[in-house]
């Protein structure tokens, strides 16, 4: 399945999705280097330029102005994903990002990912004659 989604579909990863992987790695001794490296080569990262710094302070400020207060990580998250015109695909409390669906966020829970992704793949192999399992 991974293949056909990095086949399918442009990969985007936040820094703070990034700090989370390689905190992992870290642990594991893991050369950090090299594996960010491997990740730049399949993934684009999200760097924080000015321009998500401008949008993370502008959507931080109006959210908090309205009484809502987002975790800085999950701010930082969904801001990459407004700025980068992204569909983000999250995997647990997909609750926490709706506040920013107003500001332009497309947000999937994975399992709905998932399953569309299958069906996607299944409609392409019929098209390819390809067997899928």
């Amino acid at each position: 399945m991974l293949e056909f989604i990095l086949a399918e579909f442009d990969v985007y990863i936040p820094i703070p999705t990034l700090h989370a992987y390689l905190l992992a790695k870290a642990f594991k001794e893991t050369e950090l280097k090299r594996e960010i490296e491997e990740l730049r080569e399949v993934f684009h990262i999200i760097d924080i330029d000015d321009k998500i710094i401008e949008q993370l302070a502008e959507l931080d400020a109006a959210l908090i102005k309205e009484g809502i207060f987002m975790k800085f990580d999950d701010l930082l998250v969904g801001v990459s994903a407004i700025v980068t015109n992204s569909l983000l695909v999250v995997s647990m409390e997909p609750a926490k990002f709706y506040p920013l669906r107003k500001y332009g966020l497309d947000i999937i829970g994975f399992e709905k990912f998932l399953e569309e992704v299958s069906t996607l793949a299944r409609e392409e192999a019929k098209k390819e004659k390809i067997l899928i399992s």
